[in-house]
């Protein structure tokens, strides 16, 4: 029998999407021809707030998932549901607005998407029982 039931290992692969798009972050998302690529993080103004709000999701859907009794009192996969989007919101922002896209803005938006699929199910187990 496994060690981790269907909600750890949705919460740990929701921790891991979320914690790649904080890597995915300073991946080359536009290209400026001569002048170089620039990254998620320098496009973003206060790129540091959505990389904390994710990492911070991610980090309580890991510590959950590892049973860290330390946040019994916290629904943690529905507040990690709620976390999750900032970076979605981000990342869609940018590739709406932007021209000259390059791997990193569709790996973090991949990313994005697949933290806040992996959480949203995390809550609708926990929810479930």
């Amino acid at each position: 029998m496994s060690r981790f039931g269907a909600l750890e290992r949705t919460e740990i692969l929701a921790a891991v999407m979320g914690g790649l798009w904080c890597g995915a972050l300073f991946l080359p998302w536009f290209s400026t021809g001569a002048d170089g690529n620039l990254t998620g993080a320098n496009m973003i103004d206060s790129s540091w707030l959505p990389l904390v709000i994710v990492a911070v999701a991610a980090g309580l859907l890991l510590l959950d998932a590892i049973s860290v009794d330390a946040f019994r009192s916290l629904p943690i996969p529905a507040v990690s549901t709620f976390l999750m989007p900032i970076g979605l919101f981000y990342t869609a922002l940018f590739l709406i607005a932007g021209d000259g896209l390059m791997y990193g803005a569709w790996t973090a938006l991949g990313l994005s998407a697949a933290a806040v699929v992996f959480s949203a199910m995390a809550w609708i187990i926990d929810r479930r029982g």
